[in-house]
Formats: structure tokens, sequence, C-alpha cells
């Protein structure tokens, strides 16, 4: 059973962990960049809770963007036995949930080329390709950008 929280500072070990095992060199977070997104004043942070600990956890942040409110997720990382099983679409849908709170227009955010279970996961979730950026990832890979709007819903 995964019960939802939000982030606490004794965390950030174990979602340094978990974002290493998620991503590989070159696009998982240094512990001195997660430490700065977990922490941003305007950063909100779900994290995932199972029977054998934190399974995941997913992070975003608002921001104004043309005289509007914006929300931007960073990452969403899911320990890949815990794949699979809802925990990603959980995770969010809680930070979602906190960005309607916050009467954001849209959310954006950024994956990589070569990820395309999480460019079908963020389709599923009612995002459209708006647009790539060269060199994204390390200088070298690519990253699509997706957005969802959430005016007239």
């Amino acid at each position: 059973m995964i019960k939802l929280r939000t982030f606490q500072s004794t965390d950030l070990e174990t979602l340094y962990r978990i974002d290493q095992v998620c991503f590989p060199l070159g696009i998982a977070y240094s512990k001195s960049e997660l430490r700065y997104y977990l922490w941003h004043p305007k950063a909100f942070t779900a994290v995932a809770e199972g029977p054998e600990g934190i399974a995941g956890f997913c992070t975003g942040q608002s921001y104004l963007k043309d005289g509007t409110r914006a929300g931007h997720i960073i990452t969403i990382d899911v320990l890949p036995e815990a794949r699979r099983q809802g925990t990603g679409r959980l995770l969010f849908c809680a930070v979602e949930e906190h960005f309607r709170k916050e009467a954001v227009d849209s959310i954006h955010l950024e994956v990589a080329t070569d990820n395309e279970a999480a460019q079908k996961f963020y389709s599923a979730m009612g995002y459209e390709r708006i647009g790539r950026i060269p060199g994204y990832y390390n200088g070298k890979l690519d990253a699509v950008v997706m957005e969802k709007l959430f005016s007239g819903e």
C-alpha cells in the first residue's frame, strides 16, 4: 500500500539515491542540485512510501510566466520495483493538484528524447509536445518539452 506525504528534510539522502538509480549520469541530479530543487521556496515534493520505505518522489516548482502562474515538473523518480503499479501516477497527480490549488495556467516538463516510456506516460497524463531543446542533457542528449494547459478545465 502506497501512502503519499510531503517532503521532509530527512528525506534528502534517500531521494538522492533514488534519483541516481532512476537516471543515468548526466541526467541524474547532483546532491547539491537536488537539494536546491527540494528546498526551493516555490517547490512542492510529493513522496510515496510503501512497506519497504520510500518508493519514489515527484518535485515541481511554480513560477510566473508572462504574468501568469505556471508550473514546472522538475523530476519524477520511481524505483524500478515500484513501477507499473500506479505510484508514478499518484505522485504526478499530487503535484498537479498542488499546482491547481496555486491556480497555475499550465505545467511544463522536459524529458529525454530517448525516454519513450516517460513520453508515453506524460502523453497519457494530458501533456503535449511543444518543443525540443538540443543538448539539454549533459550537452549531448536533446529534450522534448511537453506542456499541459489548465485553462478551461
